[in-house]
Order: structure tokens, then sequence, then C-alpha cells
């Protein structure tokens, strides 16, 4: 019998987000609601300036004949006028079809021409480069909007000054009109067109309704939530779902939301001090391996004490996640751990007032978990896809469990499947994919159960357990089933290896593509006297703000005694699984797996199916 998990959410009074935005400004108009950078400095808007600029960019936009459905592209890294311009768009009835800025140009176009966007709004000049030469290929496109200042070589290009300007006049020859236009916004009308990322194809427009966003934001906040003015950094991109109805959510509670970036975290960490913050797993390894490399550089006796403290963070953390009160001996250890070590990595990163920290998008490593809910920096992990616009499952603050991405959210139904497929049913759920009827079809059950494509397991206590996408299981030519994904994150356990990809489709064993960590190789390397071409090292700075290479010399991960280093890595993680799962072969990358090699998604899932065509000589050689 299948077992349905799933809580009851009760009644609630369903909303757009029209109306979550209006109800905010009205609520608290004199909190802060965006905080931004200008001039190096942070600059704030209260509920009611935005609330201001949100009208009069609408009206802009209605000036410009927007009517009740039309679609508005919108192509930004994450900004406070991507969020202003998010608002406008909903509030004068539009549909806002949200565009990675990392897109190529080619990939932007579809997007625009598919969706039938009649504005594009973008962020600047390389944005706007890269659309301009497309602009005759877009007979649908009417206008152009840029949040920062241009060069205009053709016409219909405005900035968001001059939008916001044609609105206040337009406001003054049609009064009452902005109000009564976003009031006949429905709860189940089309809000936005999100594109799946395309990992194995065409991206395809996911149509999500106002209510999926605010049936979402109202569950949220039954098991996390913000006081008013609490603050929330916001700094992965709001094209991505994930983001978005964290910021939504921001909103509806009147927190605050400080706009960063990546390559700025590190600076805007400590001088924010945020209540809460979303991230994907890549940040907390890359905070935790700096830490180790600090540590490593010092004394013996600062070392044997980090190296202790964090045995006692992850011991703490197994506690806590096992919902169980720890010790005196673990209490009394805890404590002096966090005076000489844990207050002082809190303080320093800028976390000394964190409520919650989101990781998304892939697993954070279990024993990454227990150490930094254990020395106090409480991370939560969650479960999602676009076509519930983000989360499904979260983990509770103070119930986390690491391994698992959490119960379904409230008022959220799942089940697995006989093939042990995860389906969903739920407000939150799409409303199919634009102009793809057959597609929409072929998502969901014949009895209404969205089709995730992932495949998961729910314990004992009604928490789901992600284990793989579907499209990912390994068929061997013996017959056996593999999953890589454990595989692949057991190597990328070890501090040698930043990614990793198993291969093994129909062939008779399994083998892999390994990402070296190339600061770790370049430093056992000079240990080692390696000889190779320093020369063809190539560097980039993170999104902690820190240089790391990212290409080396070819002949480096081709040298004996880095290839003895990897097969004993490879030999560790194999011991945990059984014979026909193993590695039997595997070859190192010279180079970094990205976005710009079209390697990685915009919310960095790696592209299987493009790293198996790129590197086809290595894998067949494997197999020779």
């Amino acid at each position: 019998m299948t077992i349905v998990k799933g809580q009851e959410l009760g009644e609630v009074k369903r909303f757009s987000l029209n109306e979550l935005f209006w109800n905010a400004v009205n609520a608290h108009p004199e909190i802060p609601a965006a905080c931004y950078r200008l001039n190096g400095e942070f600059k704030s808007l209260s509920y009611r300036e935005f609330g201001d600029q949100v009208k009069a960019l609408s009206q802009g936009l209605l000036s410009l004949g927007i009517a009740k459905g039309d679609k508005i592209s919108l192509l930004a890294q994450t900004r406070y006028e991507w969020a202003l311009a998010d608002f406008a768009i909903l509030t004068a009835g539009g549909v806002t079809v949200t565009i990675y800025p990392t897109l190529s140009g080619k990939t932007v176009q579809y997007i625009v021409d598919n969706s039938d966007s009649r504005i594009l709004i973008l962020e600047n000049q390389e944005q706007l480069d890269k659309i301009l030469p497309l602009w005759d290929k877009l007979p649908k496109l009417e206008h152009i909007i840029t949040m920062e200042p241009t060069a205009r070589p053709l016409e219909n290009i405005y900035t968001l000054a001059e939008v916001a300007e044609r609105g206040r006049r337009f406001e003054a020859e049609n009064p009452g009109v902005y109000e009564k236009v976003w009031r006949s916004v429905e709860p189940d009308d089309l809000s936005s067109l999100v594109y799946t990322s395309g990992t194995t194809g065409q991206p395809k427009g996911t149509m999500l309704s106002h209510w999926n966003w605010g049936f979402n934001v109202y569950s949220v906040t039954q098991i996390v939530s913000f006081d008013p003015g609490e603050i929330l950094l916001a700094f992965l991109p709001l094209a991505h779902v994930y983001m978005r109805l964290v910021l939504f959510t921001a909103f509806h509670c009147n927190a605050t939301s400080y706009f960063s970036l990546p390559e700025n975290l590190g600076a805007d960490l400590p001088l924010i001090k945020p209540h809460a913050f979303v991230s994907v797993p890549r940040l907390f390894e890359r905070v935790y391996d700096r830490l180790v490399a600090q540590m490593e550089s010092g004394s013996p006796l600062l070392k044997k004490i980090f190296y202790w403290a964090v045995g006692v963070a992850r011991q703490m953390g197994e506690v806590q996640s096992r919902w169980e009160k720890p010790g005196l001996g673990l209490k009394l250890k805890h404590r002096l751990a966090d005076k000489l070590v844990f207050s002082k990595i809190r303080a320093r990163l800028g976390v000394e007032q964190l409520k919650w920290a989101c990781s998304s998008g892939s697993a954070l490593r279990r024993e990454l978990a227990f150490f930094f809910n254990g020395m106090g920096v409480t991370i939560i992990e969650g479960y999602g896809m676009t076509e519930v616009a983000a989360p499904s499952n979260l983990n509770p603050v103070g119930r986390f469990k690491p391994g698992t991405v959490g119960p379904p959210l409230p008022g959220t139904m799942q089940k697995i499947a006989e093939d042990g497929e995860i389906l969903i049913k739920g407000d939150n759920v799409m409303l199919g994919y634009y102009k793809l009827p057959e597609e929409t079809a072929e998502a969901f059950t014949h009895d209404g159960w969205l089709k995730t494509g992932d495949i998961g397991e729910f314990d004992r206590d009604g928490y789901l357990i992600f284990k793989e996408r579907k499209k990912h299981i390994l068929v061997l030519s013996t017959g056996k089933n593999v999953a890589p994904l454990p595989i692949e994150e057991e190597l990328k356990k070890s501090r040698w290896v930043e990614e990793a990809v198993v291969v093994g489709d129909n062939r008779k064993f399994t083998a892999a593509l390994i990402q070296p960590s190339f600061q770790a190789l370049l430093e056992f390397a000079q240990e080692e006297q390696i000889d190779f071409n320093r020369n063809l090292t190539a560097f980039i700075t993170t999104d902690t703000g820190e240089e790391l290479p990212v290409k080396v010399d070819p002949e480096l991960v081709r040298n004996e005694k880095v290839l003895a280093l990897f097969r004993r890595v490879v030999e560790e993680a194999n011991c945990c699984f059984d014979p026909f799962e193993q590695v039997k072969q595997f070859r190192l990358l010279p180079e970094a797996l990205t976005l710009e090699g079209d390697e990685l998604t915009p919310t960095l899932k790696v592209k299987k199916k493009v790293i198996s065509q790129k590197y086809n000589q290595l894998i067949e050689e494997m197999y020779a």
C-alpha cells in the first residue's frame, strides 16, 4: 500500500503577490524594506519609499501599453532593482519572465521569443550588447528598459528612472487606474514564467500562478520566519525560484532585505550581520576549507585546539540531529570550545545574529552539517524544484536531520511511486509548461500527481531522503543499477576533490571524471617538487572573494605522483560501496567545470550529458 506523507495546512485565505506586497507596505511603512550599495555605502528604502518606486515604475509600464497577462522578461544580477521591477510587473498585471544573467545571447533570445515578451528589462551595457544584435529576430519585443544608463543606438530604449517618470505623469492623467489594475489580479492568475535550466534540452517555461508562490510563502512561514525588521541577506540569483521565494517571504514578514553579490559576500556578511540567508552547499564547503587552510598555517597548539573543537562541534551536531539533549560532559566541552573557537569564528564570519541559513540545490555533506550546527550556525536543508515554486520540503529549525531534506511543507502531499520516484500534490504545483501541452501532460500521473523525476524515500520520521535524479541512474551492461550521486558525494568528501562525475551507463563497470581541488593540488605539487608549466594556471575570484585556481597544466594531472594520490582517494571512497558500484577507472580534469563552459546550469547543477560529450575521449580511454 502506498503511504502518502504530508501535513494539514488548515483554512487559508488565498492571496495574490500584489496583495502580499501592498499589505506589507501598509503594515509597516517605516521599516527598511531594501538596502543596497550606492557609492560603496549601504542606502536603505523604507517600505513606503519602496512602494512609491514600485507604483511609479508599474504605471510607467502601463503607459507603455502593458495589459494584464503581458510578458516582461527580466535579465539582471541580484540587486534591489530586480525586486523593484518584479513587483512593478506583477502589480501592472503583467507576467515576469526570469532570465539568468549568465546565459548566452542565444538562450536569452530563445526565452524572450518563446515567452512572447513585449518588454525586456535588463541590467547594464553588457546585457544590452548581448541582446541588441538579436533584436531583429525578436518581432514581439517592443521596448528595452535598462537599470543603468547605457548607450542607445536604437529607439525604444529607456532607463528605469525614465519609465518611472512616465508613470508619475500617467498617474496624474489616470488617477485610480493603478489600484484598480493591481487589485484585478486573482490568486490563480499567471504570475511568472520560469524557464527550467535545461540539463537535458531546450528550456521549458514553467507557469507559476500568484497563489503557487503565496501558498509556499504561507507554508514556509509555518517552519521558518522573520520578525519585522530582521535582516535577510540576498545574494543568490533572483532568476531562480529558491531566492525569489525567500524574498517574497521576507516581504510578507516585513523583513529588511540586503542585496549583495557572491563576490562581495566576504565583506558584506560581517557588515550586515544577517538573521537569515539561503545558499548552495559550495559556500559552506569553501568557508570550512578556508578555516582549515588558515589553521594549517598556524602554530601546532592552535591547530590542535581547532581540530579538537571541530570534533566537539560534530559530536554536538550529531546529538542535535537525533533530537537528543547533550550529556554534561559534552556540554562542558562545548562551552569551552565555544569560548576558544566557535564564538571567534561566528564573529569573523558575521553570523552572530543568524537564526537560520538554508542550504539547497544539492546535498550538504553530513560532517559539515554537523560541524556548523554544532558550533551554533544553524543550517537547514530543503528540497524543491521550479515546478513547485521552490520548496516542497524543509528541515525545521531545531529538528534538522542531515542526510534528509525534511518533511513535506504544510499543505503539501507526497508519495513514492513503485519505481522510487517522488510524486507531489499541492497548491504550489505549477499550472503547466508554457505552450507545451504534451510535455505538461507527461509531467503528471493520470491521477494528478506531479512527477519530480527524482528518486527518494521517507525515513521513519517522515523526512524525505533524496537519492538521485531518475534519469541519472546508470544501468551497467551487467544489468546492475548504480546510483552515481552517493559515489560522487563520497569522492567529494576528500579535500583533494572539488567535483566528480560518475559514468558507466551500458558499460561493464563504473568510472569517474574527477575535478581536483586545484589549490590543494598546486600545494601538493610544490611539496613533492613536481615539475609542470605554472604559466598555464588560471585563476578566478570565488563567491567568498578569494582567488582560486580553475585550470592547471594538463601534464600535472597526468603526473604519476598525482595519480597515485588520487588512486588512494578513490580506494577510500570505494570502501563504502558494493563491488559492482565501485569506481574501477578515473581520469583527472585539468580545468574546472563552469557556467561559461556550459558544464553547469545557472543553479550549479552538473550537466552530465554535456560533460560526457566534451570528455568523450577520456571516457573512451577508461573503457578501452
